[in-house]
């Protein structure tokens, strides 16, 4: 006998115009100062969301996910947009400086080359990408230097985006351990913004929050223009006014 599932195909409930995919993008920082424990636990996080989002029927079929990490240099590791099935997190190390600006722009090569336009008349287009970022420090030059002067130009690249190119729903940005500022990490956000420590378990919930937002956007009826919206996450991560 076989058993018939319950959960209906994505397909039967997307709107009409053929398969559509939500592009969520990770920037992580793996500068010097995240070596040891905070890049294992940003190792297992990644392992952790692509289980707990791929588990989902509805993400399964519709997440494509970029992996940004950006140190002195910055590089898409997961090779574009993948389906977060067969997503393998990469291995992570952590050296160098924090070149925030470099991770913007690669997230504009990768949104220009791997996001699906919407074609007028015809095909409906991927969603907006969804961008979370995640550093521990100042954002730096090449010399290791804090300043705001390459940042924001790339981070403003990104959202003051040319009609009719690909900007992101929804920027959010946490920052973990002691060496971070709030008006810094909400300026790179468009909205919410979080800090958090750099324990086992503030990891786990960081990557929860994450996982959880995405899998509750594209259920039927769920917040695809700003997947971070309705989810609540714990008391790990504090939200910043």
């Amino acid at each position: 006998m076989v058993m018939q599932s319950n959960v209906p195909e994505w397909a039967s409930v997307q709107p009409a115009g053929g398969e559509r995919h939500l592009p969520v993008y990770l920037l992580l920082d793996t500068s010097g100062s995240m070596d040891g424990a905070p890049i294992q636990s940003v190792q297992s996080g990644l392992e952790q969301f692509q289980q707990e989002t791929a588990s989902d029927p509805f993400a399964r079929d519709v997440v494509r996910v970029g992996v940004i990490t950006f140190n002195s240099n910055a590089q898409v590791l997961s090779g574009g947009l993948v389906p977060i099935s067969s997503f393998q997190p990469p291995h992570l190390s952590a050296s160098g400086v924090t070149r925030v600006d470099l991770a913007f722009n690669r997230l504009v090569e990768s949104m220009d080359r791997d996001v699906v336009k919407a074609v007028k008349g015809g095909q409906k287009g991927d969603w907006k990408p969804a961008v979370f970022i995640l550093t521990d420090g100042y954002p730096t030059d090449e010399n290791g230097n804090v300043t705001d002067r390459l940042w924001r130009p790339a981070r403003d690249a990104v959202t003051n985006r040319p009609k009719g190119q690909i900007k992101p729903s929804s920027i959010v940005a946490v920052g973990c351990g002691p060496n971070v500022d709030d008006a810094t990490l909400k300026a790179m956000s468009t909205g919410m913004a979080f800090r958090m420590g750099t324990s086992e378990a503030a990891f786990a919930a960081l990557f929860q929050y994450l996982s959880q937002s995405i899998t509750s956007s594209v259920q039927p009826g769920g917040n695809l223009d700003d997947p971070f919206a309705d989810v609540q996450p714990s008391s790990d991560l504090i939200r910043i006014p």
